[in-house]
Order: C-alpha cells, then sequence, then structure tokens
C-alpha cells in the first residue's frame, strides 16, 4: 500500500476513533439536552479549532451521540448525571425546610429564644422583641440571664438549666416552668417558659418558646383567693354554729345563778363577769357569721346620709380629739337597701381600724356618692350591672403595703401586736357588703392613707319586714309572759334541748321534743297537738328546719313555727332574708328573748294557711318620707 493509501486509512481510523470518543462525551455530559443545541454546540467548539478533519469526525460524534441518545430506555441516565440531580433536589429540600422552620419561629404566638448551653442567645425572634423589648441586634451574644431576668431569679434560673441538662438523655429534652422576667423598661411580668435541648457537637442548643401568662396569673390568683375565703367562711360560719350552741346553754345557766346569787354581792360580781364573757363571745361568734355571709339579715330602705350622721356622733367621744372626722355627704345619694344596725356596725368597725392607722392623730372622712355600673364596664369586686350606693371612709394613716392588701379581709388576720383586737372587724365588713348583694374595695398607697369603698344595692322599694318586732327592746325578767300553749321542739343537741325544755316548762308551756326531723314527723303523723313548732334549722338528716316545717305544713294547717339557729347555711334564700313572716330566734338567746318571741308567734294573727296577716296599712310612714324629700316652703 502507498504511503498516501496508508495516511487516508489512517486519517480515516482518527476521524472514527475521534468521533466515537466525542460521540460518547457528548452523549455523557449532554443527554439530557435536545440533540440539536447539542449538535450546535459541538459544531461551534469545532470551527473554533478549525480543520475538515475535526469537522468531519465531530458530525459522526453527534450521530452517534444521538443513536446512542435514542438506543437508551426512558428514564435511564447516567449515573453521574443522575446523583448530581438528586444532590441538588436534597439542597432544594433542606433550603425549603429551613424557610419553614424560620416562617414558624418568625409566626408563633410566642418568643423564641435559642441560646447555647452557657445560656448565650443564638437566635431571637420578632415575637421575643416585642414581648420583652430588646431588639435583635441587641439580645445576640448577651447572656439571656442577664439580659431579662431579675437579679434574684438569675440563680434560680441556671441551676433550674442546670439540672434540666444534667437530665437531658437521648438527643432531645424538654421542659416547662414558670418565672419572672424582665421588659427592657424595668416592667416585671409572669412568663411560662418551655424548654427543648438539642444535643451538638459542642455541647446543647436550648430553645425556648416564652408566653406571657401575668393576666393568666392574677386571674388563677383570684380565683385562689375567692376560694380560699369561701373555704375560711365555711368553717368560720360551722364553728360559730356549734359555739353559738354552747353559748345557749352558757349564757341561759348564768341567768339562773345570777338569779340565785343576786344577794351574795361578791358571787353576784363573779356572775356578772361570767356573763360579760359570754357576751363579748356572743359578738365574736356574730362577726364569724357576717364574714361567712351566713347571719340573717333584715334588709330596709335607708337614708345612708342620715345613719352616716349617726355614726359620726357615736364615734366623736369614742375616737377622742386626735381624730379629725369630716363628711361630705352627697345630697342626691340615692336610698339604699340593706340592714341598718350591720350597715351601722361596719361603719364602726373601719373607723375604728382607721383610728387604729392614727396613732397621733389624723383625718377621718366619710363620703357618700352614686354608682351605676353597665355589664360592659371594668369589674369591681364581682359587682352585677345595676345602681349601688357608695360610702368611702377614707383615712390620712399609715397605709397598707400592697404585700397584705389582698389578706387585710381574711377573718384573724391582724397587722396589730398580738393581744390586740380579734381580726374580724374587716372580716365582717366584708361579709356584710357581699352578703347584702353589693362589694368592698380598698384603695391607697402605704404611707399615704387608705379608703374602704362599700357598694350597696339602690333600693327601689321598702321590702316587707313581718320580723321588724324581733328588734324590739326585750321586757325585764318580771314582765315575761309565759303560757299553757304546747311546743313541738325539735332541737339535735342534747345539751340544748334539756336546756330550753326547762325554760319553756319554766315560763309554763307543755313541751313535746324531738331530736331530729324524722322524730318530729313521726309525731306528726300520730297526730300529736300541739300550738307551735319551735325547730333548730340545722340538723342532721335529709331535712333541716325549713324543710320540716314545709312538710308539717303540708300536713296539718295553720301551722305556726318559730326557727332557731346559730347559722342559717342558706336555709333561706342565698342572701339570707328570711322572707315575709318569718320568724327567727339566732342563739346564744336569753329567757326574756326566748318568752317574746313565743309569745310574738302564739299571738299574732295568721290566716287559714298560717301566714300572718297584715296589720291595717298607714300612710304615715309614707307621709314622713314625702315632707322629708319635699319639705314645705318656709313662709
Amino acid at each position: 500500500m502507498k504511503i498516501s493509501g496508508r495516511l487516508a486509512l489512517a486519517m480515516v481510523l482518527l476521524v472514527v476513533a475521534t468521533s466515537s470518543m466525542v460521540g460518547g462525551f457528548a452523549y455523557y455530559f449532554l443527554a439530557d439536552a435536545p440533540p440539536r443545541a447539542v449538535l450546535t454546540s459541538i459544531i461551534s467548539a469545532a470551527l473554533a479549532g478549525g480543520g475538515i478533519a475535526a469537522v468531519l469526525a465531530i458530525v459522526l460524534a453527534a450521530g452517534i451521540a444521538n443513536v446512542l441518545h435514542k438506543l437508551t430506555p426512558p428514564g435511564t441516565k447516567p449515573a453521574m448525571a443522575g446523583a448530581e440531580t438528586e444532590q441538588a433536589r436534597a439542597y432544594q429540600a433542606l433550603a425549603d425546610r429551613e424557610r419553614m422552620a424560620q416562617a414558624i419561629v418568625e409566626n408563633a404566638l410566642d418568643a423564641f429564644v435559642q441560646t447555647d448551653g452557657s445560656c448565650i442567645i443564638l437566635d431571637w425572634s420578632p415575637h421575643a422583641e416585642a414581648l420583652m423589648g430588646w431588639a435583635r441586634a441587641e439580645a445576640l451574644g448577651r447572656s439571656v440571664e442577664q439580659l431579662v431576668f431579675p437579679v434574684v431569679q438569675r440563680p434560680v434560673h441556671r441551676q433550674w438549666v442546670d439540672r434540666f441538662l444534667s437530665e437531658a438523655s437521648g438527643d432531645a429534652a424538654g421542659g416547662r416552668y414558670e418565672t419572672p422576667l424582665l421588659h427592657k423598661d424595668g416592667r416585671e411580668f409572669f412568663a411560662e417558659v418551655s424548654l427543648t435541648a438539642l444535643r451538638s457537637a459542642d455541647g446543647y442548643i436550648i430553645n425556648a418558646f416564652v408566653r406571657d401568662i401575668t393576666a393568666k396569673r392574677a386571674a388563677e390568683e383570684q380565683l385562689f383567693q375567692a376560694q380560699k375565703m369561701e373555704s375560711v367562711g365555711q368553717l368560720t360560719g360551722g364553728i360559730a354554729h356549734d359555739f353559738n350552741n354552747m353559748l345557749t346553754v352558757i349564757t341561759g345557766t348564768i341567768e339562773i345563778l345570777a338569779d340565785g346569787v343576786k344577794h351574795d354581792p361578791a358571787l353576784a360580781s363573779i356572775a356578772k363577769m361570767i356573763n360579760d364573757a359570754a357576751d363579748r363571745a356572743s359578738q365574736l361568734t356574730a362577726n364569724l357569721l357576717a364574714f361567712a355571709r351566713k347571719q340573717p339579715l333584715r334588709p330596709l330602705e335607708t337614708d345612708v346620709n342620715a345613719l352616716i350622721e349617726e355614726v359620726v356622733k357615736l364615734l366623736e367621744p369614742t375616737l377622742g380629739r386626735q381624730i379629725e372626722i369630716e363628711t361630705a355627704l352627697s345630697d342626691k345619694a340615692w336610698p339604699a337597701l340593706v340592714d341598718r344596725s350591720q350597715l351601722t356596725s361596719a361603719l364602726v368597725n373601719l373607723a375604728i381600724n382607721a383610728r387604729d392607722a392614727m396613732p397621733d392623730g389624723g383625718r377621718l372622712l366619710f363620703r357618700t356618692g352614686n354608682f351605676t355600673r353597665h355589664a360592659c364596664d371594668a369589674e369591681i369586686d364581682d359587682l352585677g350591672a345595676g345602681d349601688y350606693v357608695v360610702i368611702e371612709v377614707v383615712d390620712s394613716g399609715a397605709g397598707i403595703p400592697p404585700a397584705i392588701r389582698d389578706r387585710i379581709f381574711e377573718p384573724f388576720f391582724s397587722t396589730k401586736q398580738f393581744g390586740t383586737g380579734t381580726g374580724l372587724g374587716l372580716s365582717m365588713v366584708f361579709g356584710f357588703a357581699k352578703q347584702s348583694g353589693g362589694g368592698i374595695v380598698v384603695d391607697g398607697e402605704e404611707g399615704k392613707g387608705a379608703c374602704f369603698r362599700i357598694y350597696l344595692p339602690k333600693a327601689d322599694v321598702e321590702p316587707a319586714d313581718a320580723s321588724a318586732a324581733s328588734d324590739a327592746s326585750p321586757p325585764e325578767d318580771d314582765k315575761l309572759r309565759g303560757g299553757s300553749e304546747t311546743i313541738l321542739c325539735v332541737e339535735d343537741d342534747d345539751v340544748v334541748r334539756a336546756h330550753v325544755t326547762g325554760r319553756l316548762e319554766s315560763l309554763g308551756y307543755a313541751v313535746i321534743t324531738a331530736s331530729n326531723a324524722a322524730e318530729a314527723l313521726i309525731l306528726v303523723n300520730a297526730g300529736v297537738a300541739f300550738d307551735l313548732l319551735f325547730t333548730d334549722i340545722i340538723m342532721p338528716g335529709a331535712m333541716n328546719g325549713r324543710q320540716l316545717a314545709q312538710k308539717v305544713a303540708e300536713l296539718r294547717r295553720p301551722l305556726r313555727v318559730l326557727y332557731t339557729s346559730g347559722n342559717t347555711f342558706g336555709a333561706f334564700d342565698s342572701s339570707g332574708r328570711r322572707g315575709e313572716g318569718v320568724l327567727l330566734l339566732t342563739k346564744p338567746y336569753r329567757k326574756a328573748e326566748l318568752a317574746r318571741m313565743v309569745r310574738l308567734c302564739l299571738d299574732r294573727a295568721i290566716d287559714h294557711m298560717g301566714d300572718p296577716i297584715p296589720l291595717p296599712y298607714s300612710v304615715q310612714e309614707d307621709l314622713e318620707r314625702f315632707l322629708k324629700e319635699y319639705p314645705p316652703e318656709k313662709k
């Protein structure tokens, strides 16, 4: 073969080899591109280098690449190209997850704070900026303890985090706790912190979500305080009930002893001391019942201005000259629906409390006004919507420290020295205001005096008070009236029952006794005759005294009933009001009170149903009220 022929053959072989190689590489790298695009790119590269052989080789390579691409099964790609595609997808998925996580953090309702194991801030969300006041640039790199925790709380937080990390097991651990935090402006608020610890190469990364629970905490404390006061009220009411049973026997026995030793001055003096102590104990139990809101009330339409003027006259010699008493009584003040005697006691208690807060003298002000609360108004001591008469008692004393302001109405809580006072004065005022359908709040700063504000319901009409006669002054012992009627006495306490039976029999009455409602019903069903049902209200068993009277009234008409109790415990309506025609003899009672109430119940006129017949109507009271509101002009 000639040299030229050999040279041509070599060039052909070179073109074929080059074409195969270039085609393979073109398919390998550009298999995903359209053939026209592959061809265009290869020719452009070849023309840049020049040469017919290169052009022929490139054309041939393009054809080979196209044939290989068509022969490849659908969906099959070179390994390296597939790997690169999967890697790109993984990067994209990771980027999407990061963007989603960042969006969750930024849009979360709670603040997000990320720290390392040393509590150095690594991330600070926009909600963290809004909640704690620090900008992200100010917070990053700083200690979260130094930034947002009160000084006294920092060691506690550090110990909590150390224990939290030491107990972390596995790759993640979580916890939740509540703590006070500081805003940038120095304001303290209460927060709930939810922590998650993630293990990293350098230790732990701590992710925290922070929520402001100040309002929730205040609501919980208010509910807890209300429940505590209710529980204490139930306890004190029960104590008062049992103690009044004992006092009934004590006071009755003292009367007998005093009568027996009245000719011996020494023994008579001792009997009087015991009698005075029993009276003081009776007043203590009355205050306990007032706090527990278990005292029976006799609410009447009351001119609060006139009542305050009477109280001021009583207080002037009592408080002393060092206390200056002033009044600012509104001439537009509404009448209040309230028990007058209980309101008087409440005002006296507040005045004495104010005097004790001003040992060096000061100013005491009584002020009245009107207040209307609408349903949309801010909450004031659980007051419902309606019209109220407001009585303010303001002093210039030492004030009330914030730390004890929530406790001043608790029974037996007192800031006075041991042995001074009982700690029941403010408790009585609190219970009386609540039971009357109103409330009481206290304002003032420490060192700047205090203002007690009593809200009492406005009186639209004056309710009937058929039991008002029970407030009349008892007659002297030598004027006691007895009788010969038969009385069914229902009393669960054996000692009290024996004592009352003896008292009634000494007045001439025949007495039939029962220890509970069930025994009394057996006697009634057996046809036992009696003229008066004298029953305790609180008794063991399925029925109390009020329910017993209702049951007996269904079997026997008309029925005269006299109730007695040391604590009604809601046997009447929720406000403690007895209702029209209901007579109640509260324990402890004297023989004179017992005789008067029994006689009143037996003598008053009743209809065929046992209800009292109202006395003839008189316009005198209405006339006096009209003349007071519209006095005649002076000529």
